[in-house]
């Protein structure tokens, strides 16, 4: 009778850790589901790259990257806090507008624009950017605030060899890399194009395809102003910064070139090619360039990290190999390039 009590009493003890096991297991197991859905119903859309560009003494724009087709606006405040939001008098425009394509395309990029116009010359302002997602009303991230400060006077004149002339800088045109494999369309339509340069207070920026034809960008440098708020002349070889957003799939490409000689008219001209080796165009062959290349190393034309700026011999393959390598390592050292 004892042992059977005791069989008994062992049976009722299974019984209940199982019942226990399975409480906890239906628990645990409804919990992560609830928040497995929760995370999915409330997803919001990322949110990166942000860059205040185009400033000028009325406007400036916002550009950014996220993971959706999103619908983009802007929320603009006269403070830090973000206790006096800017509405009246002020016109937010999504971009680009030029082209139909071309706008279809960048926001299923999810590559962002919006313009900001009717404001003071020389005043401060923050703003954020606002990205819903159009499948998911309540779906809505903002970014961190951002500083601008417009720019003061725009320049009408400006001494050249002692006689006043029209200040007139250049249109920068850039023709951004298209793989072979994406070669049959028009798959860079969309993409847009940072131009920065180390005198400008801010950058200014352009989409592929909106008054060009892919894959070609058209940037305006008369819209660069320098720190003191004024216009900024570019008389030629400047150092160029370019940043090329693209679609998630593809890392955003870098690319250094100089700015031709300004044919003070209003001219569209190509942006020139430093010294191969002088890959940030600093004047000299470093451990700075170096490492540059040695990220680019064993590339090839098809990868969504190639930049046809390291090819630099010419060879059907195109990939970024030891050939490269031993035409850099030569002019490894130099001081003297321009």
């Amino acid at each position: 009778m004892a042992m059977e009590s005791a069989k008994c009493k062992m049976r009722n003890a299974n019984s209940w850790i199982k019942q226990f096991l399975r409480f906890h297991f239906e628990f645990f197991f409804l919990q992560f589901a609830f928040f497995t859905l929760a995370a999915f119903a409330y997803a919001i859309p990322e949110t990166t790259a942000v860059r205040i560009t185009d400033v000028t003494i009325s406007s400036f724009s916002v550009v950014w990257m996220t993971d959706v087709a999103a619908d983009p606006s802007v929320e603009v405040y006269a403070d830090s806090s973000m206790q006096q939001r800017i509405t009246d008098g002020v016109t937010m425009t999504a971009m680009p507008t030029g082209s139909v394509k071309a706008a279809q395309a960048a926001m299923s990029k999810g590559i962002m624009k919006v313009r900001v116009s009717g404001l003071l010359p020389a005043t401060a302002y923050y703003v954020r950017t606002v990205t819903k997602d159009p499948a998911n009303t309540t779906s809505i991230s903002y970014s961190g605030l951002q500083a601008v400060t417009t720019a003061s006077t725009v320049e009408l004149y400006r001494m050249m060899n002692g006689a006043t002339q029209g200040f007139a800088n250049d249109l920068a045109a850039l023709p951004v890399y298209v793989r072979p494999l994406d070669a049959a369309s028009e798959p860079r339509l969309g993409d847009l194009i940072i131009l920065e340069q180390q005198a400008a207070a801010y950058p200014i920026s352009a989409f592929v395809g909106d008054g060009a034809l892919s894959p070609e960008g058209i940037l305006d440098l008369n819209n660069l102003f320098a720190a003191n708020g004024a216009n900024l002349a570019v008389a030629g070889g400047e150092v160029i910064l370019l940043r090329i957003y693209r679609d998630g799939s593809l890392s955003t490409l870098t690319h250094y070139r100089r700015s031709p000689q300004n044919s003070a008219t209003v001219s569209v001209v190509g942006l020139l090619k430093g010294f191969f080796a002088d890959l940030n165009l600093d004047g000299k062959v470093d451990d700075q360039d170096f490492a540059m290349f040695r990220a680019q190393y064993r590339t090839t034309p098809n990868d969504g990290t190639y930049n046809p700026d390291y090819n630099f011999v010419d060879d059907p393959e195109g990939k970024v190999d030891v050939r490269e390598f031993g035409k850099f390592s030569k002019e490894y050292g130099r001081a003297d390039v321009y």
